[in-house]
Formats: structure tokens, C-alpha cells, sequence
């Protein structure tokens, strides 16, 4: 117990010695401000020419629009410039074409409608065994954001993550005896189509507003941050993706409602707030399975399982037993600092156990001048994961032992990916926005506002208290239940390349340590430790 606590300190005290306090902040502050105004500058003066673009490609539509309203028709031939009530501004654009409407800057204003979004790669190289050096698409985002009206605004977020094509197929084959029914889903090797925010929020009043849909848990800093471009390295951290302590890999999404605001503090401080109650992360499982009749030997059901944390239902099948907070204050535009938490239950109803998820997380972010330090802290708590997998057992052999009855041979195979009674972690960016002068007039950064180079080092450690390796059991008993503590930290050193604030060329060397436990928790390997080079390219837009 004193071990658990003394490296919940170490990693409190580590994220906070990164973080500056208030007082020393405000020595800062003129050169903070400056450093600041300076950037504001220049994303100004990028927005104008892009402005400017705009306005000279939509001209001609304009004049257009002018001469169609003399004459009494619509803008853009058949197209009318303006939806019918009730159809969403994308109802009405030419099929084909952005011709007409889409060209008006009056039609768009009107409509409020922004298309955004990001993508990124990743080449790596690296000592792993086994492992290959080669590219990763890992994944392209189309984001919406639309002010349907003063107070209502509709957002959503569409990741395609390493897919390139995706087919479903079924059949059912007369065989010697019987006939085989079997599907499959067939991909690429890891794809996922994914749908990662989709909300309607309402304003209630000034800077408060209330948010339904489909929303990220603001628990820690990176899930709700986790946009590629955003980030200075081409890789996502042990806390929020690769091991994770967070209940579900970023990025994490849940169904809810909440309260999202923010109010003033002092002069210069600003508190803002999130609070959901969410249908919440719950055991899922994944199943292959295939099924065969055979005449006159014994019928064979073949189910291979995996079950692990994953977001919670969208189809009304569970209760909202969740709830997501995070509490941020900023006392100066120089940065912020955090605490959030999650609870719910999480063990479906299809097993008898009953137990909760309780995570905490501190997270923070502030600039010196031209430096600056980010990082996060999360704490998770499960329960008595013994008895969720003495549950799972019996539910197992309950829903076998029905199947024997139809003459059926079994094959059953089940991992538990992640069960784990206490998980903790953190990670600490400490970065460099450089912009020597040399780099503006080389062929780098010519042409460009504002190029940067950003030099970063990230250090980052967690540690699984309890992690379930393997269950066996027969007649919903468990017969051997091997359980293991694992710890891992994990150093990057990088630089990132940003002609515009929009895009970035990464690169890094990491250094992944086994600090405890038989195996690597990510890679998983029974190496000691791992070393590899990343090449990442980002965009946003």
C-alpha cells in the first residue's frame, strides 16, 4: 500500500515540479504576453491572405448571384442559395460539383458551416524482434462544425485509422454431412472506421451551455487534445493509448449530456468546467466464430473471444451509469492547470458481478516565453477484477453447457485484454518554439509566416497493480488464475518541423524500458528494452 502511494506522489510531484506556480508566472508575464501577441500576429495576417483568396475566387459567383437576383432566379442555375427549412446546408449542394451555391460567400455565411479535419503517417524503425520497419497510415479525420442557428451548434468528428477498404461476406456451403454457416468481415489489418464525436450544444446563457451526443470524457488533457497536428510527436503516450491507464484507449468517446462553461477569475484568470453523465465504458467482447453441422459425427461451434474495456452503448441496450467531470483554471493566458475524474460501473449485465471504475487525473500545460511544459497524471481504480473474471467464467460455461445439450462440440477460447485492478501513469512534455532567423530565409522556411523548429523530450512511466495473464476454469470454477505486476517507462527525445501552424514534420528516437513484470506491456515483448525511430507527417485543415 505505501509502494502504491509513494509512486502516486513521485508522479504528482514530477508533473508539478514541470509546472510553474502563479506567482512565477507572473514575473513572467510581459514576455509571455509578448511571445503570445506575436504568434496572434501572425495567424492574423495568415487568415487575411487566406481571406483575401477566398474573396477573389468567390467574385465572379457573387456577380453572378447579382445578376440572378435581378432577373428573378436563383444563384448558380437551379441550385437555389439557400437551403429549404428543415435541410442541412450540405442537402442542397450541387451533386458533383461545387459550382452555384457553394461558391456564394453569402450562402455559406448564412449556413454557418465549417469542414475541417486531420490526417497523419508515421514511418518506424526499430530493434523489436520480429518486428518490421515500414509505414503507418494512421488515420485521416473529417470534422463538421455548424452554427445552425445563434444559439445551437452541431459538431461532429469521422476517423478512418489505418482503413483502406472494408467488405462484409456471408455464406452457407453444403459440406459432407451437413452445412457450414459462416460470416466474415474482411479489412486491412488493423482498419477502423469510427465515428468519434457527433453533439448538439445549446447556449443558455453567457459562455454556459449544455451538450448532448456523442462526446470525448474530459478525463487528463490528451483525450480531449488528441488531434494529431496538435502534438510535436509521432507517436500517442503509454497513459492514453498504448498501455492505457485511462479506462479506454484515447480516442475515447462515450453517449451523454452535460454542462460545458466558463467564467472569469480575477482580472486575468478564467475557470472553465465540463460535467457529463454518460452511458459509460463497459467489458465488451469481439467473437469469431464459425458454426458447422456434420452427419453423423458430433456439430462443431469454434468461438474465439476477447473481452476488454471499451466505450459504452449508443443504442439505448444500457443504463447511463457514468459520469465525467474535469475543472480547468487558467490565471493567466500563459497556461492552465487541471483535475478531472471518471466513475460508472462497468461490468455488463450479462455477468453477475457488479463493479466500478473510479479514475482521477491532473493535468497541466504553461509557457515561458518561448518554452513549454505539458503533462498528465491519471489514477484508475477497478475493483475486485477476481471477481468480474469468476463471473465471466460462469457465465461462459452457463451459455456452453446449453450448447452441449444441441449435440454440439465446443471450442472455446477467451482473453482478457487488460484487467487490471490499479493502473497509474503519467507523462511530461518539455518543448522549445524556436525561430532563428537563418530558417525564415532558407529554402525551409521562405515563403512562410511564421516557421518553427520544436525540440521536445517526453518522459513517461506507468504501472498495472493486478494484471489478469491468463484464466482457465471448467464448470464456471476457475481452475488457475495468474495475475502479475507490470511497469514500463518510456523516453522520447524529438524535434518537430512547422512551416505553418497546420503542418508538421516529426521526428524522434524513443527508448522503451521494462522496469517491472516478465513482459513489456507496449511492444509487447519480453525484451528489456526497445529502441526505434519515428518519421511522422501531419496536417490539419
Amino acid at each position: 500500500m505505501y509502494e502504491k502511494y509513494r509512486r502516486i506522489s513521485s508522479a504528482v510531484l514530477l508533473l508539478f515540479a514541470l509546472l510553474p506556480s502563479t506567482a512565477f508566472a507572473a514575473g513572467n508575464e510581459v514576455e509571455e504576453l509578448r511571445e503570445l501577441v506575436q504568434e496572434l500576429q501572425t495567424q492574423i495576417v495568415q487568415q487575411q491572405k487566406q481571406i483575401q483568396v477566398l474573396l477573389d475566387r468567390t467574385a465572379p459567383a457573387e456577380a453572378a448571384s447579382e445578376i440572378a437576383a435581378a432577373e428573378g432566379e436563383p444563384a448558380g442555375g437551379e441550385y437555389p442559395s439557400q437551403p429549404a427549412e428543415g435541410n442541412s446546408a450540405m442537402a442542397v449542394l450541387p451533386s458533383g460539383e461545387l459550382g452555384g451555391a457553394a461558391n456564394n460567400e453569402a450562402w455559406w455565411r448564412s449556413q454557418r458551416l465549417h469542414l475541417g479535419g486531420y490526417g497523419s503517417f508515421r514511418y518506424e524503425a526499430n530493434d523489436v524482434d520480429d518486428a518490421k520497419n515500414g509505414f503507418t497510415f494512421r488515420r485521416f479525420v473529417v470534422t463538421t462544425d455548424s452554427r445552425i442557428a445563434d444559439r445551437f451548434r452541431v459538431y461532429s468528428e469521422l476517423e478512418l485509422e489505418r482503413l483502406l477498404n472494408l467488405e462484409l461476406e456471408k455464406s452457407a456451403d453444403v459440406t459432407d454431412g451437413g452445412v457450414k454457416f459462416e460470416s466474415e468481415v474482411e479489412g486491412n489489418r488493423g482498419a477502423e472506421i469510427s465515428l468519434e464525436q457527433m453533439w448538439m450544444q445549446f447556449d443558455v446563457g453567457k459562455q454556459q451551455s449544455i451538450r448532448g451526443g456523442i462526446v470525448l470524457p474530459p478525463l487528463g488533457r490528451y483525450n480531449i487534445h488528441h488531434d494529431d497536428d496538435y502534438w510535436d510527436l509521432p507517436r500517442r503516450t503509454l497513459t492514453d493509448r498504448n498501455v492505457p491507464i485511462i479506462p479506454v484507449p484515447t480516442a475515447w468517446r462515450e453517449l451523454g449530456l452535460g454542462w460545458v462553461g466558463s467564467t472569469r477569475v480575477g482580472s486575468t484568470g478564467r475557470l472553465d468546467f465540463q460535467a457529463y453523465l454518460v452511458s459509460g465504458a463497459t467489458l465488451d467482447f469481439n467473437i469469431e466464430n464459425i458454426v458447422q453441422t456434420r452427419t453423423p459425427d458430433t456439430n462443431k461451434l469454434e468461438l474465439e473471444s476477447s473481452i476488454g474495456l471499451a466505450s459504452g452503448a449508443v443504442d439505448g441496450s444500457s443504463s447511463a451509469e457514468a459520469g465525467a467531470w474535469r475543472v480547468a483554471y487558467s490565471p493567466t493566458l500563459a497556461g492552465e492547470i487541471a483535475a478531472s475524474g471518471y466513475h460508472g460501473r462497468y461490468t455488463p449485465d450479462w455477468i453477475t458481478a457488479k463493479q466500478l471504475v473510479n479514475s482521477f487525473a491532473l493535468d497541466g500545460k504553461w509557457r515561458f516565453g518561448a518554452f513549454e511544459v505539458e503533462g498528465e497524471a491519471v489514477y484508475s481504480d477497478f475493483g475486485k477484477v477476481t471477481q468480474v473474471a469468476q463471473s465471466i467464467a460462469q457465465s461462459v460455461y452457463n451459455s456452453s453447457a446449453a450448447l452441449e445439450n444441441a449435440e454440439l462440440e465446443n471450442e472455446i477460447e477467451i482473453e482478457l485484454k487488460g484487467l487490471t485492478s490499479r493502473k497509474w501513469g503519467f507523462w511530461t512534455d518539455a518543448k522549445y518554439h524556436w525561430r532563428p532567423e537563418w530558417l525564415k530565409s532558407s529554402f525551409l522556411g521562405s515563403s512562410f509566416e511564421d516557421p518553427q523548429l520544436i525540440p521536445i523530450i517526453r518522459y513517461e512511466r506507468v504501472w498495472l497493480d493486478g494484471n489478469i495473464n491468463e484464466l482457465t476454469f471448467s464448470g464456471g470454477v476457475i481452475d488457475d488464475l495468474e495475475s502479475e505486476n507490470f511497469s514500463q517507462d518510456r523516453i522520447t527525445a524529438g524535434i518537430n518541423y512547422k512551416p505553418t501552424p497546420q503542418v508538421g514534420f516529426q521526428f524522434a528516437y524513443e527508448r522503451n524500458n521494462r522496469r517491472g513484470g516478465s513482459r513489456m506491456i507496449y511492444p509487447d515483448t519480453d525484451q528489456s528494452s526497445t529502441n526505434g525511430f519515428l518519421a511522422g507527417w501531419t496536417f490539419g485543415f
